[in-house]
């Protein structure tokens, strides 16, 4: 067991029992009370209610971003942050998806390398040239794998410009 005891999870603190008990009964003529000082005009209630009806979006799509000839993925998203097109967050979050790609793309890879190993293993010990205890570990160098993931990640890539 993990942990020091507290409360379990998903359980509510006392202050929200103690508030929603308050609210019993009341958030209808309290909600009727909020819409009613929007519409005459009171700025904090008009927020209040629009925060509910029309939340401010958070991102937004991102149209024609496309690399230049000869520009990296990285590249083009530098250029767009630098010549205003893109936010640096939005461009920290485009940097982000990109790597989560191509870690996708190289587990994907390790995975049918391990994948192939363990048939090959297969093969080898039904046909009885292999003894006890062999571990699996990834087929040739660091480079060798780099390359066989390369071309999963650059798909990842391109699909996600889609």
């Amino acid at each position: 067991m993990k942990g020091g005891g507290g409360r379990p999870k998903g359980s509510k603190n006392k202050a929200t029992v103690a508030i929603e008990a308050m609210f019993e009964g009341e958030a209808e003529q309290i909600g009727r009370r909020c819409i009613a000082l929007a519409k005459a005009g009171d700025p904090t209630a008009l927020k209040l209610v629009m925060d509910r009806i029309a939340p401010v979006r958070k991102g937004r799509p991102l149209h024609g971003l496309a690399r230049r000839s000869n520009e990296s993925s990285m590249d083009a998203l530098l250029r767009a942050v630098l010549e205003g097109e893109l936010t640096p967050e939005e461009g920290k979050d485009v940097v982000g998806m990109i790597e989560s790609a191509a870690r996708i793309a190289a587990t994907k890879v390790l995975a049918e390398q391990r994948q192939e190993q363990i048939e090959a293993l297969k093969r080898a010990g039904a046909s009885g040239a292999l003894g006890g205890g062999v571990m699996v570990v990834p087929i040739g160098t660091m480079n060798e794998w780099e390359e066989a993931a390369s071309p999963a990640q650059h798909l990842l890539k391109a699909q996600a410009k889609e």
